[in-house]
């Protein structure tokens, strides 16, 4: 009888030991307010456009302050370009690492950033209210260079036509109001009901973007105020 009892004890703690090592992991959150004079490890990525000009597209990205009339005190990440190929890429990116190899995140974006593109404005190519979209990838971002010697992305955006796909969720558009001209406001943009699902690879890694794809042939200008990012094993 004892070794009845024993043997079910045994088997109680071998269930109990499986449910724990089974359970969801806890989320890992991550934010970025940019007050320090810092890019906090964030960095650029512009592709589409012609090998060299990068001067002509006047692309920047630095850490500045929010524009007038916000608050100039507050920090940012800007970044610029001027669209004259009519296809322009513009993205922030960051490794992540320290995650589980070889798992699938459920990843929540919660951006707050100023803009001062019109909503409702035709813009010489496109519209100016352009899809911004957040997600990753399990490799660094770059850039490859095609027969036509222009860089082009080593992943696949579909932002340009307002789609999500696997490497990027739509969290809306970066348009802030009807008046022309537009003053910088203040917006939020997040995919916080319809998180997206990105496997970081061998290393625990997941190079992290936030990106517009434009179709506007003039110039973007944005200033990422603060990022929050939510990790969660699946």
């Amino acid at each position: 009888m004892k070794k009845i009892i024993g043997v079910f004890i045994l088997a109680l703690g071998a269930i109990s030991c499986s449910k724990n090592d089974n359970s969801r992991s806890p989320k890992i959150d991550y934010s970025f307010d940019f007050n320090n004079i810092e890019t906090e490890n964030w960095m650029s990525l512009f592709s589409d456009y012609p090998v060299g000009e990068e001067t002509f597209y006047e692309l920047e990205f630095e850490h500045s302050n929010l524009p007038e009339p916000l608050d100039a005190n507050l920090g940012a990440l800007k970044i610029s370009g001027n669209n004259h190929s009519d296809d322009l890429f513009s993205a922030i990116y960051r490794k992540f690492d320290g995650l589980q190899p070889n798992k699938n995140y459920s990843i929540t974006f919660n951006v707050d950033l100023a803009s001062n593109a019109p909503t409702n404005a035709v813009g010489v190519g496109g519209s100016p209210d352009l899809s911004i979209g957040a997600g990753g990838l399990g490799f660094e971002p770059t850039n490859t260079i095609d027969n036509l010697n222009h860089y082009r992305p080593n992943f696949e955006s579909r932002l340009q036509s307002g789609l999500s796909n696997d490497v990027f969720q739509v969290l809306g558009t970066i348009g802030v109001s009807d008046d022309i001209p537009t003053p910088f406001m203040l917006i939020n943009r997040n995919n916080l009901n319809n998180p997206i699902e990105i496997m970081s690879n061998s290393d625990g890694e997941i190079w992290i973007m936030i990106a517009i794809d434009s179709g506007f042939e003039a110039t973007t200008t944005l200033y990422y105020r603060s990022i929050e990012i939510s990790f969660e094993e699946m």
